[in-house]
């Protein structure tokens, strides 16, 4: 059986997103993702998909634990999950030094006790409980504060709210299978699962429990298999040589789990020394094929075959071609591949 499929979208101005989540909508695709890495908003952007959406699930894909406290990440859910009326899914994760630091300008600190605490005060605030916390790294509320305890019970009835993580590193993955209802990560290979989600499987059979596999998977669709891989080469590149420092790049780890270590240390160095095309050039054919899917139909439903052996529950497409309306044909055609 075909894992669910939902649509991963990176919100730019202009028609784009709203086509390609109507195509979502309209196609019967399981959800659609947005995502957040700096710049706009994913709350606002999932409130008009709420108001325009009457089927999909929705979800944040993903929001860093350090760009709002914890207290108004749970707001952030709780008006969503209410806006959809139900289909809203939190997806958290920490991002990196440059974001957290560069962007947000919040130190980039304790990031496993960062995400617990997070997960604990949105959990206790949405089934509408004053919320007093004390963890390792959020005091909610302050001591010698005038503040008291709050939860959401104005709302009325608790809400429930699926959390997932995107979690790379084996702390994170045994975090993940403590606490969290799914795990959506990038990258993620079904050719090297026990590289990239060994840890977490590991503590998923010594705790008993379950959590949705929703890894993401970038897509595009055609009979020129290099010209499709060079598509993903310039954001593999990104991730692998500049999403992270020179001691510390989550996304570089997994790939260097998968034995890509003499490739990721080549995309590094053309990255620090400014050279983008060298870092492009430096990703290889097979780890890009490795972690999507690219081709022709027929090749894509063989592979696609990889996910649904992996145990994969959902697929958080990602489309990579730029051009609109080979971006929403790319989406069709995967949609017949799946619905065949």
């Amino acid at each position: 059986m075909n894992p669910k499929v939902s649509l991963r979208i990176r919100f730019a101005p202009g028609p784009l997103p709203a086509r390609l989540v109507a195509a979502a909508e309209n196609l019967g695709l399981h959800g659609v993702w947005v995502n957040e890495p700096w710049g706009f908003d994913a709350g606002a952007v999932l409130g008009a998909v709420a108001a325009t959406t009457r089927r999909v699930l929705l979800g944040t894909h993903i929001v860093s634990v350090y760009a709002r406290t914890p207290a108004a990440t749970a707001g952030l859910a709780a008006a969503l999950q209410v806006l959809s009326e139900g289909r809203f899914r939190l997806a958290l994760g920490t991002s990196g030094p440059q974001v957290v630091e560069g962007w947000h300008g919040v130190p980039f600190e304790r990031p496993l006790a960062r995400t617990r605490d997070t997960i604990a005060v949105v959990r206790a605030a949405l089934a509408g409980e004053p919320v007093a916390h004390q963890g390792e790294s959020v005091t909610l509320p302050l001591p010698n504060s005038r503040g008291k305890a709050l939860g959401f019970s104005s709302l009325g009835e608790p809400l429930e709210v699926p959390i997932y993580l995107a979690a790379l590193g084996p702390a994170n993955q045994r975090l993940t299978a403590e606490v969290a209802d799914g795990w959506t990560p990038t990258p993620y290979s079904p050719d090297h699962d026990d590289a990239c989600a060994g840890a977490l499987r590991k503590a998923l059979v010594d705790n008993g429990r379950t959590v949705a596999f929703a890894p993401v998977v970038p897509l595009a669709v055609g009979d020129d298999l290099d010209a499709l891989l060079d598509l993903e080469r310039g954001w593999s590149a990104f991730y692998l040589g500049g999403m992270g420092t020179a001691q510390q790049n989550f996304y570089a780890n997994v790939a260097r789990a998968m034995g890509k270590e003499v490739m990721v240390e080549r995309i590094a160095t053309a990255w620090r020394s400014g050279d983008k095309a060298a870092a492009r050039a430096a990703v290889d054919a097979d780890y890009a094929d490795s972690i999507g899917l690219f081709g022709p139909p027929a090749r894509i439903r063989d592979r696609l075959a990889r996910y649904a052996e992996a145990g994969i529950d959902e697929l958080a497409i990602e489309l990579r071609n730029t051009d609109p309306d080979r971006a929403l044909a790319d989406l069709r055609a995967f949609w017949d591949v799946v619905a065949a």
